[in-house]
């Protein structure tokens, strides 16, 4: 495993993981404040893309541990991060929110490379 992919995969944990915790545990009338998005969703729905972020960041760390396992964590967890980012990409458009479309796209693509290792 290369140190790109490692670096990547601890970067990626850190970002969806503990980001994911962040709105998860936050006061929905917080997140509204800070970020643009949850006004539009109703607050199960915030929550449910946190927790999605939450359970898809720790399975993209998980292979570093489990060397042994057979199940494909990387590539369930990053294809689904990926679906994630691709609606959050669309979200922003249709709300108007252009500057986040490009964070969005910068962690598909690091998910992108992470799922599908070029080497």
């Amino acid at each position: 495993m290369s140190y790109l992919q490692v670096s990547l995969q601890v970067l990626l944990f850190l970002t969806f993981a503990l980001g994911g915790a962040y709105r998860f545990f936050q006061p929905i009338d917080t997140l509204a404040k800070r970020m643009l998005w949850v006004t539009y969703f109703k607050p199960r729905i915030v929550r449910s893309i946190a927790l999605i972020e939450i359970i898809c960041g720790i399975g993209i760390i998980i292979p570093l541990f489990l060397s042994s396992s057979s199940f494909a964590f990387i590539l369930y967890s990053g294809c689904l991060l990926m679906a994630t980012m691709i609606g959050a990409a669309v979200t922003h458009a249709f709300i108007g929110d252009y500057k986040q479309i490009l964070g969005n796209l910068l962690l598909f693509g690091m998910l992108y490379l992470v799922t599908f290792p070029v080497i």
